[in-house]
């Protein structure tokens, strides 16, 4: 985003850019919507608003954003900065451009970012170090370079008193500026994807990444540091909703680094009723009966949500392996499977901490099971059914090859006997397990939906972002296809209950469905008594 003036703002998105008016309490008001200027980064000096764009820089009057001039580039920029009426452009391995007035200005530096304060531009400039560049001449001219050939500098913001210089995922360095050359302060490990800077203070935004490269929230949006002193920060919901389970009452939602119990009985209002932060907490969840399990990044972790307005973590298993891992509930015991260290089974109540007593060698990428004797895994080109009947010693039963993405098991009623459905990249599989041994193909469907799936009763659920397909399967040979009026943006993870449809939606749970029996109120709280 970008300030138009104090009291106005430009955000860009995918849709265009959004014009707010900001009131003095920081309350934001959707002034207008311009859906022919797409930009990624905004920079404005109050009066022109340039953004970067797919073929290079756009700038646009800000009062009404039309289009006032374009400037191509065979490279993405990848930051912006006015000095008065001079744009300033870094392009990552080629330069800094300035457009302004004549023909366009160029520096060759390794420019990741750049920083704007009175005379004086600063540039991040990779393994080269710092460039410090006087602006007030005829063209810019490099005053100085520091931490050439040790740094790998990516974000950068300064002010008079300070330079704040990020190289990522987690390093901040900290320089005075007060007398004209740079000096390093301080150096400190902190994750910073985005900085600003006022006066000697750093505002700071990042997440975590683990070995995997898969990133985690820190829970706090917003951390400010006094040089390297943290003196405050925001938390809030700050990362992606990943992993959504529901009984049809309460979802359970992974919103990293929490685990979340939402009440969804009222669909129009749903409101969480519990957090539980946990540490290294995967991406995708699953519950049965009055225990959840949170799994992804290959290792399980088990919530007891027998009273779910105090959810306790009971213990995790480490699987050794890697994402994307899957697992499900077993008889008694939890199943779980990655591409790396195979299928295990898994005692979770019997020894002080979890213990594979069985396993099968092997690269998985999907597994459901609905807690008895059998599961299915997906292989790269294969979906197979799994003997657990033998804790100790499961086997492999029947390859059969279809491609599989993944699978989920639709419990028998009325109309149909238990069902596998397993989606693959030309369609939908459904097979009758009822030998839960010996999957029978009874239908094909095809579709070229590729997202998460979720099933209960006669429904099966396909999203794609955009998009969310309904699969009638009550007639198992001849299922029915049909669109719904849903458009999730980015659906990670679909669950339904009784007819209740939730969506973990990246940036949103989505609620769909009647109203159903709110849940039990939360017990009273035990006090001490003397005897």
């Amino acid at each position: 985003l970008a300030f138009l003036s104090d009291h106005e703002i430009a955000v860009a998105t995918r849709r265009g850019i959004d014009r707010f008016a900001v009131a003095d309490d920081g309350t934001l008001t959707l002034a207008a919507t311009y859906p022919d200027a797409v930009a990624s980064v905004l920079a404005s000096n109050g009066r022109e608003l340039a953004g970067i764009t797919s073929t290079g820089i756009a700038v646009w009057d800000a009062g009404n954003i039309g289009i006032v001039a374009r400037y191509p580039l065979t490279q993405p920029a990848a930051a912006l900065a006015w000095h008065g009426d001079t744009l300033i452009a870094a392009v990552p391995g080629a330069g800094v451009y300035f457009f302004g007035t004549g023909d366009p200005q160029f520096v060759a530096e390794d420019a990741h970012d750049i920083a704007v304060t009175g005379d004086a531009l600063y540039v991040a400039a990779g393994v080269t170090g710092i460039a410090t560049y006087d602006l007030r001449s005829g063209g810019p001219a490099l005053v100085s370079r520091i931490d050439g050939g040790d740094r790998n500098f990516a974000r950068i913001a300064a002010t008079p008193q300070r330079v704040f210089a990020a190289e990522l995922p987690d390093t901040i360095s900290v320089y005075d500026n007060s007398g004209g050359a740079l000096s390093l302060i301080a150096r400190f490990k902190e994750p910073a994807q985005t900085i600003a800077a006022s006066s000697t203070r750093a505002f700071v935004s990042g997440e975590l990444f683990d070995t995997f490269g898969l990133s985690t929230e820190t829970g706090a949006p917003i951390r400010v540091f006094d040089d390297a002193t943290a003196v405050g920060e925001f938390r809030d919901l700050a990362g992606p909703v990943s992993g959504a389970a529901t009984d049809g009452t309460l979802a359970y939602i992974v919103d990293r680094p929490y685990f979340r119990v939402i009440d969804v009985s009222t669909t129009a209002a749903p409101r969480e009723i519990a957090s539980l932060f946990i540490e290294g907490i995967g991406d995708r969840v699953r519950v049965l009966g009055r225990q959840a399990m949170i799994y992804g990044r290959g290792d399980v972790q088990i919530i007891d949500v027998n009273n779910p307005y105090a959810p306790r973590l009971i213990t995790t298993y480490h699987a050794l392996g890697g994402p994307p891992s899957t697992a499900a509930f077993g008889r008694n015991v939890l199943y779980e499977a990655n591409p790396y260290s195979g299928f295990h089974v898994v005692d979770f109540t019997s020894f002080g901490e979890p213990r594979q007593i069985g396993g099968i060698k092997g690269h998985y990428f999907d597994l459901t099971a609905n807690g008895g004797d059998v599961a299915y895994v997906c292989l790269q080109t294969d979906v197979a059914p799994v003997d657990v009947a033998n804790q100790n010693n499961p086997q492999l039963v029947k390859m059969l090859t279809i491609g599989p993405v993944q699978s989920q098991i639709l419990p028998a009623n009325e109309h149909h006997a238990d069902l596998l459905i397993v989606q693959t990249l030309s369609g939908v599989r459904v097979y009758n397990v009822s030998d839960p041994r010996n999957p029978v193909e009874a239908s094909f469907t095809p579709t070229t939906l590729s997202g998460p799936l979720a099933a209960d009763g006669d429904l099966v659920y396909l999203a794609n972002p955009g998009s969310l397909q309904m699969l009638d399967v009550s007639n198992p040979a001849r299922p029915v296809m049909s669109a719904t009026a849903i458009q999730p943006f980015e659906p990670l993870q679909l669950a339904t209950a009784r007819g209740k449809l939730v969506i973990a939606d990246r940036y949103a749970l989505r609620v769909y469905g009647p109203d159903t029996a709110p849940p039990s109120a939360a017990p009273p709280s035990r006090r001490r008594v003397s005897h």
